[in-house]
């Protein structure tokens, strides 16, 4: 049996002991048995909040685990993708059989994104992002090598170790801190990229911020003759002492407890943030934005673990827009459907599901984001992506746009 030690981290720096996992060793079948329960010092405290609103409402009673890894998945969200976990299992030098989400959550320890650490002592030290954006070229080699599968030094991997986290997607990313101690995701290119990756997301990031999207802010920069992505955390509470706290993070596919090929939509997204948002009034809105930039632009790769809910003092309340992305792969049917069909639907159609869901002002926020996209090639084209990747992209958005 493993028992781990999960403590939260406060926007206002505060830490404290959340609570404990317990975890049964696997089975046969690599089923495991396990339970979560809330400390009485959490229970406590006057800012003790839900970790996961649906499943896990403050108690003291031990909340069983009826998931094969034996853990609830709002800690399965502190993870990284694959490529993070990837890095993960060599830090920990964890055998096949020990690739198991209790011992990732142990090498991740207080390293991943949002509010949470895991240990199996004391509480851990809060890591913040050592690495600059000096060291973004070096970081860059590193991350290229190890995506092409060769040997790296352990020195090196070392410093991919502190760098790496992400919350989301399979590509080479990294953690670091500006001059003025600013928190940032960057994201790699791949050699394997087909297409500008990181110029097109950053165009289409622009792209949802000029169509009234709340989305985090970005900067492309250039690197070892190559561009990266920076995507300023919002996990992030910078303190006036020079500190920083933090903001607890449950993604979408947790609140709807779904698993493996799941089937749901933007009206499932809309229930939770009547039920559980602090801010419904704002967050239904910014929600039917991004449904419709996401049906405009064709951001097909829309699943749940790419909307997120986070807390802070007030409650929960629906995340920054990230990982938007125009459809590069023409695959044309969306992850999430739309008033039950997975084929996006045009603006006369969103405005109708607007009326649906009952969303203020409908009408109005689809035409402001179908206006907006109008001159995306322009802007595609400020951000240098390549005029192959503009062309090969364009059917597909402007068949969406004059729909």
């Amino acid at each position: 049996m493993k028992r781990i030690h999960l403590w939260v981290t406060f926007p206002d720096g505060v830490r404290l002991p959340a609570g404990d996992m317990l975890c049964e060793d696997p089975d046969k079948r690599g089923r495991i048995s396990g339970e979560f329960r809330y400390h009485p010092q959490y229970l406590g405290h006057p800012k003790a909040f839900s970790l996961d609103p649906v499943s896990l409402p403050l108690g003291v009673n031990p909340f069983a685990c009826d998931r094969p890894c034996g853990v609830h998945g709002v800690f399965e969200d502190s993870l990284p993708d694959d490529w993070g976990r990837n890095l993960l299992v060599r830090k920990a030098g964890l055998q096949r059989r020990e690739w198991t989400i209790p011992n990732l959550l142990l090498a991740l320890g207080s390293n991943g994104l949002g509010a949470l650490s895991y240990t199996q002592e004391d509480m851990p030290e809060l890591v913040r992002a050592d690495s600059n954006l000096i060291s973004l070229k070096n970081l860059l080699n590193i991350a290229l090598r190890y995506d092409d599968g060769e040997p790296i030094p352990d020195a090196e991997m070392t410093m991919l170790f502190q760098a790496a986290s992400s919350p989301g997607g399979a590509r080479p990313k990294a953690l670091v801190a500006d001059e003025n101690g600013g928190q940032w995701m960057v994201k790699f290119p791949s050699r394997r990229d087909r297409l500008n990756m990181v110029a097109i997301e950053a165009a289409t990031m622009a792209l949802a911020r000029q169509a009234g999207l709340h989305v985090s802010e970005t900067k492309m920069l250039p690197c070892a003759k190559r561009k990266v992505l920076l995507i300023k955390r919002f996990d992030i509470q910078r303190l006036d002492t020079g500190g920083s706290g933090r903001r607890h993070m449950i993604s979408m596919q947790t609140l709807l407890c779904a698993e493996g090929v799941y089937r749901f939509g933007y009206h499932d997204l809309f229930e939770i943030i009547r039920k559980y948002s602090a801010q419904p009034e704002i967050d239904i809105p910014y929600l039917f934005s991004q449904m419709a930039f996401n049906a405009l632009i064709g951001n097909t790769d829309d699943h749940l673990k790419n909307f997120t809910m986070i807390h802070d003092d007030h409650g929960y309340f629906l995340s920054s827009a990230y990982d938007l992305m125009p459809d590069t792969t023409d695959r044309r049917e969306h992850v999430l459907y739309f008033n039950g069909n997975y084929i996006a639907p045009g603006s006369d159609a969103l405005k109708q599901i607007g009326k649906m869901e009952k969303v203020p002002g409908a009408s109005g926020i689809v035409d402001r984001v179908r206006e907006s996209m109008m001159k995306w090639q322009s802007l595609f084209e400020s951000f240098a992506v390549p005029k192959a990747d503009i062309a090969r992209l364009a059917w597909g958005i402007e068949r969406r746009l004059e729909k």
